[in-house]
């Protein structure tokens, strides 16, 4: 179940940064869905998607410098141990 937030991008984000499982900024994340040829979202969209997962503790932001990691609510989330009362 996904929240009414949810975006089609946000999947692809969290499970990029779950494999990739380093803290890395917005245009890593855009390069490789790109070169992966999973999503081509807009560079501005990854930030702001990024952000609204980080309002719904998805991705934390683990400097001022824009680097994003997956938070244990994302990887709980895409094992699907998230019960989906928690997600808002």
């Amino acid at each position: 179940m996904q929240p009414p937030w949810w975006s089609e991008y946000d999947q692809p984000i969290l499970e990029f940064l779950l494999d990739c499982g380093a803290a890395v900024p917005p245009r890593v994340i855009l390069f490789n869905l790109e070169y992966r040829n999973i999503a081509s979202p807009h560079r501005s969209t990854v930030k702001r998607r990024l952000e609204r997962l980080g309002q719904h503790d998805f991705v934390e932001k683990v400097d001022e410098g824009g680097y994003y990691v997956i938070s244990d609510k994302g990887q709980q989330y895409l094992q699907g141990d998230l019960d989906p009362n928690e997600i808002d």
